[in-house]
């Protein structure tokens, strides 16, 4: 496989982080830039680990994984979509809408992301590619495009002074994971 082929991989890979990220600062303005930035490090580091752990795992139960792996993340996204439109409604004032985006929910944004990535790592097993190149492609992106999605989304958050950026970084979240249902 060429290298501009992984680029691009690496490109599309990383459209869910975007989305991801765009959601999380439309949604949590008052998430602190070193947040975002340990979550944008973190989808690289998963969607890297995750590449290298598909193709090091190769054919082994292929579609299996594909099928459960859509289906976690899926529910992953929905909850924390859910969350986030419920929180958006159910907070009086601004200082409570306002919270800090914790461990848990980065490791578990990160992992639901990277879930095609286990599956591109996979298909990377049987096809002659530079697996390196091919980690640290889809690994950059990911942290590239996690940070200006959060920066793009906090920005708009800000223009906007309702809950209406909340609910819909919530219908965001919800789309991709049935997104991975029905791809």
């Amino acid at each position: 496989m060429n290298y501009l082929s992984v680029i691009l991989i690496a490109v599309i890979e990383a459209m869910d982080c975007f989305a991801v990220a765009t959601s999380i600062g439309l949604g949590r303005s008052g998430v602190s830039r070193l947040k975002a930035l340990v979550l944008a490090l973190s989808f690289g580091f998963f969607q890297g680990g995750m590449t290298l752990l598909g193709f090091f795992s190769g054919t082994l139960a292929r579609h299996w994984i594909h099928d459960l792996g859509s289906i976690i993340a899926c529910a992953i996204l929905c909850i924390l979509g859910a969350k986030f439109i419920w929180e958006s409604f159910s907070k009086k004032d601004e200082q409570k809408k306002i919270k800090d985006l914790g461990f848990t929910s980065i490791v578990l944004l990160s992992l639901a992301t990277s879930i095609d990535a286990l599956t591109i790592g996979i298909s990377f097993a049987f096809v002659e590619i530079d697996i390196a190149f091919a980690t640290t492609a889809i690994s950059l992106a990911a942290l590239l495009f996690g940070i200006l999605g959060f920066e793009l989304g906090n920005r708009a958050a800000k223009i906007f002074k309702t809950n209406l950026p909340q609910v819909f970084a919530g219908i965001i979240l919800i789309a991709i994971g049935i997104k991975f249902l029905v791809a």
